[in-house]
């Protein structure tokens, strides 16, 4: 036995690996069912004590069959939802338009509210009122929410108007309302359509622009940058941004203009040197055409101080060269032309003018700045090709006669000179003249907006010492909307603590943070700058 199991104690050992848990699970259930014997004896030995009935069941609730796709809104939900908000569009767009019909500041944005916002709310109003198909209530709410942002848009230019602090807003809206007012007369003596009535100045941080056809809106965001009302430099080119508004807004001018001179409206970068010929430098000028158009009404509005202006914005004494240099815009032609050749076509509207002193004087002293430019430089393969500038002053010199002598289908046969009101001619500089020595004094003076500008400019350039107080003069001499309201409605100092607690309660309303959100958002589509 012993041997037995010597010989085999390795098996042994493995069946009692194996068979010992299924063992000891066995007596584990063995043991447990006793219990629960043991248990129920008891139990049932008890003397059972009066029998208690038992509570009723509550039956179990039928679960709810869930439909697999959820209630479909009806065409009734939908024509109550735009009901709602048209109906909240018309109160609020009725509240801003009684203030801005009472206040002097806002009175520009009446025509926007009345007739692009309100009127068009009521034409929504006639369609939901008529029995509407789904189709035409889902393409009316989307509407509604383009004239939300609208209103929103129109609430914001509000705020800045009433909040602005400073008689700046009213005084450049009293320059852009002096330079647009015998084109517009003009528009309605002679039925044109325009698509603006009036701009509307707004401060930010940006580039000199304006925003033609804002929202298909009669009203034309004229956005000045900061600081714009410092130096006397800068006012002249208000006229340069009513021109660009005029021209978009003349629906057929841009097109029939470009196919009456035979320019195209982009202008791609040649390959080689070999396209650079005389049909494509022509061309050239179509991508242009719009920024000449500007400089050209620019300079017809307020003659010699235009001019002059261009010159100190557009001058570069230490790298003459890029005066001259035509940019591109990708694969396209920048549709700025160089800042030299500007200079010269507005130099050649000033002859047409009757002004050939003070023409030749001002290319005189840019030549001098800008000594040794005698060619145009394109970039070509990754260089700079030399054009030559009498190629190019030539085309220029038959575009400006063409511009300026030839009558305007779109002005029913009127030359540009001929818009009652609108030319610096003689009396005009006369006029400025007599200006310019009594502003130089420091004295207020009374005249057309437009020509105390330009008669502070020419004082100016004559006594750069002087700028500060000529400006002065002249913003005195404008009376603003912006300074009628301030005499009416004097500044209100805060004590220190109430500005941190208007800062602390306005985040606590999201409708002041959507406003300050929009207000940034509503101006801010790019553009191109228009003044250099």
């Amino acid at each position: 036995m012993r041997e037995f199991l010597t010989e085999h104690l390795g098996e042994i050992a493995l069946l009692i690996y194996i068979l010992y848990p299924l063992f000891k699970r066995w007596r584990n259930r063995q043991k447990k069912k006793q219990e629960q014997a043991s248990t129920s004896t008891e139990t049932t030995a008890r003397a059972p004590g009066p029998q208690q009935p038992r509570p009723a069941r509550e039956p179990r609730p039928k679960p709810r069959h869930e439909p697999a796709v959820a209630k479909r809104p009806t065409d009734l939900d939908f024509l109550a939802a735009a009901r709602a908000q048209l109906d909240r569009l018309e109160q609020e767009a009725s509240r801003l338009l009684t203030r801005a019909e009472s206040d002097s500041r806002l009175v520009r944005l009446v025509p926007a509210l009345r007739e692009d916002l309100l009127g068009r709310l009521d034409m929504i109003d006639r369609s939901l009122g008529s029995s509407p198909t789904l189709s035409t209530i889902v393409q009316e709410t989307a509407v509604l929410r383009g004239l939300d942002a609208l209103l929103r848009y129109l609430k914001t230019m509000a705020q800045q108007r009433m909040h602005g602090a400073s008689s700046f807003v009213g005084d450049a809206d009293a320059m852009a309302d002096a330079c647009y007012a015998p084109i517009l007369e003009f528009a309605r003596a002679r039925g044109l359509d325009l698509r603006t009535s009036q701009p509307v100045v707004v401060t930010g941080d940006w580039d000199l622009s304006i925003v033609p056809s804002f929202a298909s809106t009669r009203v034309a965001p004229l956005r000045l940058p900061v600081g714009f009302e410092h130096s006397l430099w800068r006012w002249p080119a208000i006229a340069h941004e009513v021109a660009h508004d005029f021209y978009f807004s003349l629906e057929p001018l841009d097109r029939e203009l470009h196919a009456r001179l035979g320019l195209p409206h982009e202008v791609e970068l040649p390959m080689s040197s070999g396209e650079l010929d005389g049909a494509w430098l022509q061309q050239v000028f179509g991508a242009w055409l719009p920024e000449i158009f500007a400089d050209v009404m620019g300079t017809v509005m307020l003659g010699p101080a235009y001019v002059a202006t261009m010159r100190r914005a557009f001058r570069n004494p230490s790298s003459p060269q890029r005066t001259a240099a035509i940019l591109q815009d990708n694969a396209l032609i920048d549709e700025h032309p160089p800042a030299r050749l500007r200079l010269y076509m507005a130099t050649r509207v000033l002859h047409h003018l009757g002004r050939h002193k003070e023409a030749d004087t001002l290319w005189e002293q840019w030549e001098a700045e800008h000594a040794d430019v005698r060619f145009y430089y394109l970039p070509l393969g990754g260089q700079w090709v030399g054009l030559s500038d009498e190629a190019l002053h030539s085309i220029a010199d038959s575009m400006i006669d063409a511009l300026i002598q030839r009558p305007w289908p779109e002005l029913e046969g009127f030359h540009l000179r001929d818009i009652p009101g609108l030319a610096y001619m003689h009396a005009e500089h006369a006029e400025v003249e007599r200006l310019s020595s009594d502003l130089a004094r420091g004295e207020t003076v009374d005249a057309d907006v437009r020509w105390i500008m330009a008669a502070a400019v020419l004082a100016a350039a004559e006594q750069p010492t002087l700028h500060d107080q000529i400006l002065q003069a002249a913003r005195r001499s404008i009376v603003g909307i912006g300074a009628e309201a301030e005499k009416a409605e004097p500044p209100r100092r805060l004590p220190s603590g109430t500005i941190g607690q208007a800062l602390v309660a306005s985040l606590k309303e999201p409708a002041a943070i959507r406003e300050a959100i929009i207000l940034g958002a509503a101006f801010s589509r790019y553009t191109h700058p228009r003044w250099r």
